[in-house]
């Protein structure tokens, strides 16, 4: 079957920033002056970083916000928990209860930073990111003018992860408390780090130019040419749909590093066609899929697929479910599906072409023509669309904000929009008030049963996440966040 295309991005301008990387041959990757500002690109579009709390799970708001709007906690290079508005913190009630000491801070303005506005910004910003919370609804008030607690209805000691996350970076009118101030357009944002003006006790000094970035928020394919030609120090935001402009730009997958993170990679049922709304036929689209030859065509060493949503037991006392068809030759999965599909069609006619909403770029299309090809073994044809548009799939590509079991099965729920089953739905809801660990880690592991056997998403693997770092960048770390604070890249000197 062929399959059909629409809504693809031209990449008449993507190509033509690469064809220059042929000029740049005999051009070091690494020729900034060592002590001169920290140049940074970021792999997005510059309305994300001109407004970072409208889209703030987009690469490059995400590493706006982390550059200015701190949170209570932050992550450190190896991606470990550390004080960031917070200067100390305890957990109680075996992880129900949060209390945080804040640091004597000032806002940009010079006003004070108390509880009560961190606490009320807190709130908006879980507000606006309820995938992130996985369905939990934390209570948060201000105890003190600089104590706040967070208090769950579930014991959850990873929360603490899920609070260090750039999305809930605190931000209020007069700006945030940093580590850095910025000033700029969008397109080219330049940071200089915070004076003892914000930090009450510390002494005003003029920061050194190393200490200083310069951030622009590029394409994929400019921001690698230009990492290509010396002309920034660090490429950040690489996905699996960039992965084919590395070799484009005369660099080797070898050059990059490749962050170990944990997450969900892979297509949600989102149509609501009586095709789709049949369990066996989602399994059988499933189980079709050649995870193995996708994984071949990206070519990045290491990276393994997945038949399951959950990449580790988390919670759960067993390994995760698998389908019944994990570890069966292709060839036994493409007959049992082609049969299933064959059904179907006797009884209710041609099955309809199924619209897979994809990002943009070169990885995102070898993936729609690896899906393409599957489906059409089994008579079904594919349609690709834009990300937002509206599908009968959509690729969610996402890092986990906090290893829980809770997150994943909650991404995957009714409340996200995807074909859901309503039994796992209510077993999670009392998952999130379960007060005993055990107890917990039963109604978990019952949810993950129903939607493993409910095929409502097709996993394919842990997301892919990259940079590309210059050897002057000697404090720069692969994160299992995902996240590279940009205070943290170089040693900087005394």
């Amino acid at each position: 079957m062929r399959a059909r295309t629409s809504g693809r991005p031209k990449a008449g301008r993507a190509w033509r920033s690469l064809a220059l990387a042929g000029l740049l041959g005999a051009a070091a990757c690494d020729v900034q002056p060592n002590d001169s500002p920290v140049k940074v690109d970021v792999i997005g579009h510059a309305e994300q970083a001109a407004s970072p709390l409208r889209d703030s799970n987009a690469p490059a708001a995400k590493v706006v916000l982390g550059a200015v709007a701190q949170g209570l906690l932050s992550y450190d290079g190896r991606g470990e928990i550390v004080d960031a508005l917070a200067e100390s913190w305890i957990v109680e009630d075996g992880g129900q209860s949060y209390i945080f000491r804040l640091k004597r801070l000032h806002w940009p303005d010079g006003e004070l930073v108390k509880a009560e506005e961190v606490a009320r910004l807190l709130r908006e910003r879980m507000r606006a990111n309820p995938l992130s919370l996985a369905g939990l609804k934390p209570e948060v008030r201000a105890m003190t003018d600089r104590v706040i607690e967070i208090r769950l209805d579930v014991a959850l000691p990873a929360f603490l992860q899920l609070l260090a996350q750039p999305q809930f970076g605190i931000l209020s009118r007069a700006g945030g408390t940093g580590p850095y101030l910025s000033s700029g357009k969008a397109g080219l944002i330049a940071l200089k780090p915070i004076s003892g003006s914000q930090l009450e006790g510390e002494e005003a000094r003029e920061p050194k130019s190393v200490e200083q970035r310069l951030l622009e928020v590029n394409r994929g394919a400019l921001a690698i040419v230009r990492f290509k030609a010396g002309q920034t120090d660090l490429v950040l935001g690489g996905r699996f749909q960039h992965l084919r402009l590395v070799p484009a730009a005369g660099l080797t997958f070898g050059d990059l590093r490749v962050d170990p993170v944990s997450g969900l990679l892979g297509l949600a049922f989102t149509g609501s066609s009586d095709f789709l709304q049949d369990i066996t036929i989602r399994d059988a689209l499933s189980r079709v899929v050649d995870r193995a030859a996708f994984a071949a065509a990206l070519g990045l060493q290491g990276w393994h697929t997945a038949d399951t949503p959950l990449p580790a037991p988390l919670e759960l006392d067993r390994p995760p479910s698998v389908p019944a068809w994990s570890g069966q030759p292709m060839a036994d999965r493409i007959a049992s599906a082609r049969q299933i599909v064959a059904r179907w069609t006797a009884s209710q006619g041609d099955p309809p072409v199924l619209r897979i909403a994809l990002p943009e770029g070169a990885g995102a299309s070898l993936l729609f023509v690896r899906l393409a090809r599957d489906f059409s073994q089994i008579g079904v044809r594919v349609d690709r669309v834009p990300i937002d548009a509206p599908a009968d799939l959509r690729l969610i590509d996402e890092v986990a904000p906090f290893d829980s079991a809770l997150w994943y099965l909650s991404r995957l729920d009714c409340a996200a929009k995807s074909l859901c089953d309503p039994a796992a739905s209510k077993l999670l809801a009392s998952a999130r008030g379960a007060h005993d660990e055990a107890e917990q880690s039963r109604l978990l592991g019952e949810a993950e049963q129903k939607i493993v056997a409910y095929v409502g998403y097709i996993p394919l693997g842990a997301p892919i996440r990259w940079a590309l770092a210059g050897k002057r960048l000697s404090g720069f770390q692969a994160s299992p966040r995902g996240i590279h604070p940009l205070n943290r890249l170089i040693i900087v000197p005394n």
